[in-house]
């Protein structure tokens, strides 16, 4: 039943409320658990915005009446600061109240509750046919993963999965959001925007952008290897001087402002250019000064000397300290892998150790890479691609092709096609 209350008394309150209730619960609650439900309450702004931009093109529900207009922050006919709002009630105050209240339960009661709430917000929610089936999407794509990503932060459990959840949601900011919210400060749409390079230009840009996506996704994925996330409120217990890190300080900053400057060229828009100036002054000046305080009171002397050998924003042509050491195991009897392992033999330099795979303690039938730290195990090309960033950048960048998510099963697949499939070895 819709409420008696004008638009300019529900809507404040519907936006301000969610906020006053994450402030208190926010009163006893940990770092940790801080830290989740603001990844969170991110997850479920990025998703609520999209999707509540599709429900009002869609007809599944509007925002006001012609009697009584939303006006104000308004971006594809959807209130922004309703949607802010409710991400936090969908994203912070879950997560927050988790220590002492079951997270599957406080989703059921958000459910339910949101259900009676939009059938009776209107005239600010005014719902069309088939509203469920938005609410069923807002369900799915917002409030379950945001939750997952929040509580698992909080738990400082399955990092590899709040990892890929950080990864999706920040790619979504950097390659949707502020390209959107620019495009529309000018006035300006994705279609007119793209139509004004020929397809083999805009190709080449979106290859570029792709390529430092594998960058920044390859340093994430390093941060999980070591136990810890690319959030600020959720590092990796140990210094990680590997993968991207052994070549330059800060790949993650570092590609998030390169990719704004490759979508600032490719939609000619001076807003993200702008944007990536902001971005890299922020984490150059501001950000820079912080890390540096707390990761040489976490590490002390060790991040020093990595600091020293390492730039923050022009990378090594080589890694720092080899790369650390490691072991690529490769056979010593295949006709097809023997070669590999003299290739690598012939150009590494120390760190990267080469064995016959018939000498492992363990049957090996593929490639395999090891540290004896334990982290950045792979096997077949992916150990191929491991073995690579031991040889200098332009080697390195290859290995993290190899190594790209959706592309790396690809090219294993066609590798084995073409003769470099798992096989028995023959002991030496």
């Amino acid at each position: 039943m819709p409420t008696d209350l004008p638009l300019d008394v529900l809507r404040p309150a519907v936006a301000l409320v969610p906020w006053l209730l994450a402030a208190a619960a926010a009163v006893t609650a940990d770092r940790p658990r801080r830290a989740g439900a603001a990844l969170a309450t991110l997850w479920n702004a990025v998703a609520l915005l999209a999707l509540n931009a599709a429900a009002v093109r869609l007809g599944l529900w509007s925002f006001g009446t012609a009697s009584q207009p939303v006006t104000g922050s308004v971006w594809a006919g959807v209130p922004v600061d309703v949607v802010l709002g409710w991400a936090v009630l969908w994203g912070a105050v879950p997560v927050l109240l988790g220590a002492v209240v079951r997270p599957a339960l406080t989703g059921a009661v958000l459910v339910a509750g949101d259900l009676i709430a939009m059938a009776s917000l209107a005239p600010l929610v005014v719902l069309g046919p088939g509203w469920l089936w938005g609410e069923a999407a807002a369900v799915a794509v917002a409030l379950v993963p945001g939750l997952l990503l929040g509580e698992l932060t909080a738990r400082g459990r399955a990092v590899r999965v709040r990892s890929w959840l950080q990864t999706v949601l920040f790619t979504a900011i950097l390659a949707w959001c502020l390209p959107t919210v620019a495009l529309g400060f000018a006035h300006r749409t994705w279609g007119e925007a793209l139509a004004a390079w020929p397809r083999p230009v805009l190709s080449l840009w979106i290859q570029a952008g792709v390529l430092l996506a594998i960058v920044a996704q390859r340093a994430v994925a390093e941060f999980a290897e070591h136990g810890g996330t690319p959030f600020p409120w959720d590092p990796p217990p140990r210094l990680v001087r590997t993968g991207p890190y052994a070549y330059l300080a800060n790949p993650m900053q570092a590609c998030a402002a390169a990719i704004l400057l490759v979508e600032a060229a490719a939609l000619l828009e001076w807003r993200l250019a702008a944007a990536a100036v902001l971005a890299a002054v922020f984490a150059a000046v501001l950000a820079a000064r912080h890390e540096d305080d707390e990761l040489t009171a976490r590490f002390g002397p060790a991040w020093g000397a990595y600091r020293r050998a390492v730039r923050a924003w022009r990378p090594r042509l080589r890694p720092v300290d080899g790369n650390a050491p490691a072991e690529l195991w490769v056979s010593a009897t295949c006709s097809v892998c023997a070669p590999v392992g003299a290739w690598f033999a012939r150009r590494t330099l120390g760190q990267l150790t080469i064995r016959a795979a018939e000498e492992h303690p363990v049957g090996l039938r593929r490639v395999r890479y090891s540290r004896p730290d334990g982290t950045g195990t792979a096997s077949g090309l992916a150990a191929i691609g491991r073995g690579l960033e031991h040889l200098g950048l332009g080697w390195t960048v290859v290995g993290w092709i190899l190594r790209a998510p959706v592309l790396a099963p690809v090219l294993q697949v066609a590798a084995d096609a073409l003769g470099g499939g798992p096989r028995e070895l023959r002991g030496r």
